[in-house]
């Protein structure tokens, strides 16, 4: 296997052969590294917690493997149906690839949790939050998160070649590989054009350090960012992900298609879009009056 972080050490041969194959095949698949540094330890910690070839272990080694570790660990239900997934697509892809007869994972149900959403931003928090921007760069790239509804990963992955003035579309790289169109208004175009006329950065990326040695922003740096505009208007706990959850949270609560918020914000399920819609009670009289 690749990384040494990721060996397997206790179990035979066959075992480090089927972590070592497991690792090649997620990343022949194109899983990001961040996804395999999820994945590759949680089926360690099992290995080493069960202690059993992985051809023996069964549905109950695992059920009792992780109710163990939440007894002692004392971790949310999030957490722990995180590394449920964690084991049921190691075993799924050991039962697909033919190297077990049947996953002992396939009858460990999704473990319950609730989902606390994110709160959106009001009109009056938006607005100071732009008005707290302290440069035309900062202004457009709040303006840019929102309108957009991008990921932050993905709003520092856009390059020039990315964005169209002419139709106002940019084309952000997703999760997966997936590319996808997203819109933003002449507002964002203003602010980004004026942006880009006195930004000194001769690079292809569309977004970039404020000072020298100018350099391509990451995610860090636009969170500690977002941040600091949070504190100067103060907004508590703002971060990129919150102009994403108001954006996408408005336009499903003003009517536009879940489909269509669904490929804007590139959810592989339209349940996730879904979670995103407010039913109170002006929502329910829209309706109401709209089906009468």
């Amino acid at each position: 296997m690749e990384p040494e972080k990721y060996e397997i050490k206790k179990y035979d041969d066959y075992d480090r052969f089927l972590c070592e194959q497991y690792y090649s095949a997620l990343r022949v698949e194109g899983k990001r590294e961040k996804t395999i540094e999820r994945y590759l330890p949680q089926i360690k910690l099992m290995l080493d917690r069960i202690q059993k070839p992985i051809r023996e272990i069964s549905t109950e080694d695992i059920r009792f493997y992780l109710a163990k570790y939440q007894a002692e660990r004392h971790v949310k239900n999030t957490t722990l149906d995180g590394m449920r997934k964690c084991i049921c697509a190691f075993f799924s892809w050991l039962e697909y690839s033919d190297y077990i007869d049947k996953s002992p994972a396939r009858r460990i149900k999704q473990i319950k949790h609730d989902t606390v959403p994110e709160r959106e931003l009001n009109p009056a928090e938006l607005e100071r939050a732009m008005i707290c921007s302290s440069s035309v760069r900062e202004k457009a790239i709040i303006s840019f998160m929102y309108d957009t509804a991008a990921r932050v990963s993905e709003v520092a992955g856009i390059t020039l070649e990315d964005i169209d003035f002419s139709e106002n579309t940019v084309r952000l790289h997703g999760k997966g590989g997936k590319d996808r169109v997203s819109l933003f208004t002449e507002k964002s175009a203003m602010y980004l054009k004026e942006y880009l006329q006195e930004r000194k950065y001769q690079g292809i990326e569309l977004f970039c350090s404020r000072r020298r040695p100018y350099v391509p922003v990451t995610k860090a740096s636009l969170e500690a960012m977002v941040r600091s505009i949070g504190k100067r208007a103060g907004i508590d706990h703002l971060h990129p992900h919150r102009f994403r959850v108001t954006r996408i949270t408005n336009l499903v609560n003003r009517g536009m298609p879940l489909q269509d918020v669904q490929e804007l914000a590139g959810h592989s399920s339209i349940n996730t879009t879904r979670s995103y819609y407010r039913n109170n009670l002006e929502n329910v009289k829209y309706s109401y009056r709209k089906a009468i």
